[in-house]
């Protein structure tokens, strides 16, 4: 039954702009629509894109770019469904107050915990990735001293308040996507013949070396996970929603040039990637975009996309702690974690949010040096399951707020969801579906497994401190 008493629904929404009025800092502390498009970008292309890839390519074949495409819908999705409750209810909560307010406290509580769990594991690999990412370059360094330093930085970066997390953000984005670009740009001049081209190449290894789905349609579906993972942190962007300026107009502008600038850079580096090698031929041990660099002889190619994959690892990073913080303190101000987690400093950063996030990304660093590889690995991997499951709430969230938000404030309800339900309970339907296709993978299973092993726990101390 849905809770639509009026009062219920509308004093959260009035105390959410109350506090936005209360924090507002000036057009010069929140994010442009460019700004946002950045973070997004920012936030969105991680290292594993760069590097994991391989692994989708292996299992799937040319229907990887398919893969790809799936995943941009459904991103797109579970974006428009945050954007649509976003716009009508800004609030730095972001999708775990529209859980609570839609769905009751537990979702908002579970929804909150599992991305602050999820993102703490995500930063400790993250951060233990760029660690080894630079011991590349300096042997003898220990690979704690570069965790160390990575985490405070950090830790600063996140400090100074949205206007500076969004320029870093933006700069490290820009690196992304320029190296992207410059990867099609040459693997389309080596296919026109400016450089000499590779034995094998050309649009025929699109079907041939078994074809568009050399391991059927099952080999697509497993790989799903993976491909899936290269859009994750589109959460992020629904959270720096909520500091732009003016966001019933940047919202959805910024919807429309993330989704399309993501599938137009992953989809076109695919489709240049699988023309110039056949997918048989890409091994999991390195990342594929090395490839088209030592193809042309381009110098000091491996300190190049060492430098991206250490920049879209820092990027990741600091994008998920700008997002756990907030989470940190909106479940503080929902009274489901200590209640001085909420305190904002000058700047309207948490700041004792971002330093329990801290302390627990100390922890799974220890953790990450101390477990075997593989024990981490698991554990690493449940963390990505837990933010597919965080998707499935936001879309049952929207699902339940849009009734309620029909009824009582149709005047903020200025973006809304195509198809609405159909698509909600569709996409849903589907990020399931993979879920489920994804146990087929021994390594995948054990993740989700430990997923819903993290999702027990986190409701057992739900229902206690509910009973106490």
């Amino acid at each position: 039954m849905l809770r639509d008493d009026r009062n219920e629904l509308t004093q959260p929404l009035i105390d959410n702009q109350v506090q936005k009025g209360d924090s507002e800092q000036g057009e010069t502390d929140s994010l442009s629509v460019n700004e946002l498009t950045l973070v997004g970008l920012g936030a969105i292309i991680g290292a594993g894109f760069f590097l994991a890839s391989s692994i989708s390519i292996v299992n799937a074949g040319p229907s990887v770019i398919l893969g790809f495409l799936l995943g941009g819908f459904l991103m797109w999705q579970v974006f428009s469904a945050l954007a649509e409750m976003s716009v009508a209810n800004p609030t730095s909560g972001s999708f775990r107050v529209y859980a609570e307010e839609a769905l009751g406290p537990y979702f908002g509580y579970l929804s909150g915990w599992m991305y602050w769990t999820a993102g703490v594991l995500v930063m400790s690999s993250e951060v233990t990735a760029s660690a080894i990412f630079t011991q590349w370059w300096l042997p003898k360094v220990p690979l704690w001293v570069f965790a160390i330093v990575y985490s405070g930085l950090i830790v600063a970066v996140n400090t100074m308040g949205v206007k500076n997390f969004g320029k870093i953000e933006s700069f490290f984005s820009i690196i992304k996507i320029i190296a992207i670009i410059l990867f099609v740009v040459l693997g389309l001049l080596i296919l026109g013949g400016f450089f000499t081209k590779p034995s094998g190449s050309g649009i025929q290894n699109y079907y041939q070396h078994g074809g568009f789905f050399p391991n059927g349609t099952l080999g697509l579906f497993s790989s799903m996970l993976m491909i899936l993972l290269s859009f994750g942190g589109v959460v992020v962007t629904g959270m720096a929603a909520s500091e732009t300026r003016d966001p019933s107009e940047s919202i959805p502008r910024a919807i429309r040039r993330i989704v399309l600038g993501l599938l137009g850079l992953y989809v076109s580096a695919l489709l240049v990637l699988l023309a110039l090698v056949p997918w048989s031929q890409i091994s999991t041990e390195a990342s594929p975009f090395t490839i088209v660099f030592e193809l042309v002889n381009f110098p000091y190619a491996g300190s190049i996309m060492n430098f991206v994959i250490l920049t879209a690892a820092l990027s990741t990073m600091n994008a998920a702690m700008y997002a756990v913080i907030r989470v940190l303190a909106s479940l503080a101000e929902a009274e489901e974690a200590p209640l001085f987690l909420k305190t904002r400093n000058e700047d309207g950063v948490p700041i004792y949010a971002l330093l329990v996030s801290s302390a627990g990304l100390i922890i799974a660093i220890i953790m990450s040096f101390l477990l075997p590889d593989k024990v981490y690995e698991y554990i690493t991997s449940a963390a990505g399951f837990i933010i597919f499951f965080n998707w499935i709430i936001i879309l049952a969230s929207q699902i339940k707020y849009r009734p309620l938000l029909e009824e009582n404030f149709s005047d903020t309800l200025k973006f809304k969801m195509w198809g609405y339900p159909y698509s909600s309970w569709g996409t849903i339907i589907l990020v399931a579906a993979i879920l489920v296709f994804s146990s087929f993978n021994p390594d995948q299973l054990i993740g989700l497994i430990g997923g819903l092993i993290i999702i027990s726990v986190l409701s057992i101390f739900y229902f206690i401190r509910s009973y106490n």
